[in-house]
């Protein structure tokens, strides 16, 4: 008995919803074993390889790269015999998605026959979020292979989830090339794209942006280059050109009317990116942020630092000894270490620090856990390793997701202050500035002192301003004083 399987986006910690595919490792044709790297796909935060659960051969690819798939979903088919295409697409298109991620390989009996495209329902949409009228019975689905079919990579999308052959679709397309209206023409569906949205930057209003295939919109060679460039649709723009042709000033007004400038670059949005934004929107929008700061003289801290790692041979950083600090400071005052709940606060007894490291494309901020119980050495060994590992994308879900307290330092840079914007579900986040040489009273002298200034942004809902006060006053101590952090 022949059977297929489905290879569907995993679901890799608790609040992973989707993911977007970045490569394939694989091709069509290909024997897999159990274990095999399948695919890489991106996630709010890390690139993980999907690995294959069952042996056989890959017969069809599904997920594009550059395309976001929600968990479960189907991303590839896996045989482990001879298989017909028929067969092939009539899983496809039978297929449902798990939204628990369960597992990532679902297996389907592939003896019943092949359905046409009138009786099967494709769950299959273009990754634009496409939605379209069932394939009319007209359509003759049956025919040669495809694969060569000059037809444009909507067309083939839309061809492939409702099962019609590009054989079979007259092409009206520039060059020759099948269209999606002529896919749409020929299957007597109607695919509404939904359109995205951009903000203008001379205009409070919003622009629809067509979705739609504009190979066959006539234009100037210059044209169609600088549209491409400058993420356009030709179908939105105005053509003045001679005999009805898209020019090249027809697209460069079409840029001045969507953003007021008439060159620029656009950049997809990574998956890391769209998540930054999301959750940083929300906190924004959602906590009442305020602020308190303190002025720290660390010239203590700098010598007790270079005993350290001179004499005794230890290599620890300045934001080891702040990490340290805070994981003192909240022990001394645990009101700080809490989150708001909706009609509770959740008061944690371990800190679990979360450290914001730049990487590529975004930040990401692998959790230290249990501050309290290590020592500084500890603390720069795991610090250190969490970091080296953030940089090169190798991190655990399980190892940036759960901390209770963060702290974002900028100090490397020479900034002299800045506010840091609280990472959600949390309820504070201290921002530390470089440690810079100043003049300072003493009694009544003046001298010069090594002072580093530190933000803490707090959620109101939990934590009252004299309670951050009495934090914040903990914690300068403990930096001011450094050995009792040795105790």
């Amino acid at each position: 008995m022949s059977a297929l399987h489905a290879l569907t986006v995993p679901k890799w910690g608790m609040s992973m919803e989707e993911g977007e595919i970045t490569e394939w490792h694989v091709s069509v044709g290909d024997k897999l074993a159990v274990g095999d790297e399948l695919v890489d796909i991106e996630t709010s935060k890390i690139v993980n390889a999907a690995e294959c659960q069952v042996a056989g051969t890959l017969v069809r690819i599904v997920g594009e790269v550059g395309q976001t798939l929600k968990v479960g979903m189907l991303m590839g088919v896996v045989a482990t015999s001879d298989i017909t295409e028929a067969q092939i697409d009539d899983f496809v298109a039978r297929f449902v998605p798990d939204a628990s991620g369960s597992s990532l390989a679902q297996t389907s009996d592939a003896k019943a026959p092949a359905t046409t495209a009138a009786q099967a329902q494709p769950v299959a949409r273009a990754s634009s979020g496409a939605t379209a009228a069932p394939v009319s019975a007209g359509v003759v689905s049956q025919g040669p292979d495809d694969s060569e079919v000059n037809a444009s990579a909507v067309a083939r999308r839309i061809a492939k989830a409702h099962n019609i052959n590009l054989n079979n679709v007259p092409a009206t397309g520039r060059n020759g090339r099948v269209s999606k209206r002529d896919v749409e023409k020929a299957g007597g569906i109607q695919v509404v794209s939904a359109p995205s949205r951009l903000s203008r930057a001379k205009s409070t209003s919003e622009s629809q942006r067509s979705t739609e295939d504009d190979s066959h919109i006539a234009s100037t060679p210059v044209a169609r280059r600088l549209a491409r460039s400058l993420n356009i649709n030709l179908n939105d723009v105005t053509a003045t050109g001679k005999r009805g042709r898209v020019s090249k000033e027809d697209v460069e007004k079409a840029a001045v009317a969507e953003t007021g400038v008439a060159y620029y670059r656009e950049q997809k949005l990574s998956g890391m990116r769209k998540t930054i934004a999301a959750r940083l929107t929300e906190s924004k929008q959602t906590i009442p942020h305020y602020r308190v700061s303190v002025d720290v003289e660390i010239d203590s801290l700098l010598q007790q630092r270079a005993y350290m790692n001179g004499t005794l041979g230890h290599k620890i950083s300045v934001n080891d000894f702040v990490i340290k600090a805070c994981g003192g400071a909240l022990e001394q005052v645990p009101e700080v270490n809490v989150q708001y709940a909706g009609d509770c606060i959740r008061q944690f007894d371990q800190v679990d620090i979360s450290m914001a490291v730049a990487v590529k494309g975004g930040l990401i901020t692998p959790v230290i856990r249990d501050v309290g119980a290590k020592g500084l050495p500890q603390i720069a060994a795991v610090s250190s390793d969490l970091a080296r590992r953030a940089l090169s994308g190798a991190l655990g879900v399980d190892e940036f997701q759960g901390g209770t307290f963060s702290i974002s330092n900028l100090g490397m840079f020479g900034v002299d202050q800045f506010d840091a914007i609280i990472n959600l579900p949390q309820a504070a986040i201290l921002a530390v500035a470089a440690g810079v040489k100043k003049p300072v009273v003493r009694g009544d002298n003046i001298v010069s002192a090594t002072v580093m200034r530190v933000s803490l942004s707090v959620d109101h809902r939990a934590v009252d301003g004299a309670v951050a006060a009495q934090f914040l006053q903990s914690l300068k101590g403990l930096l001011e004083n450094p050995a009792s952090m040795l105790i």
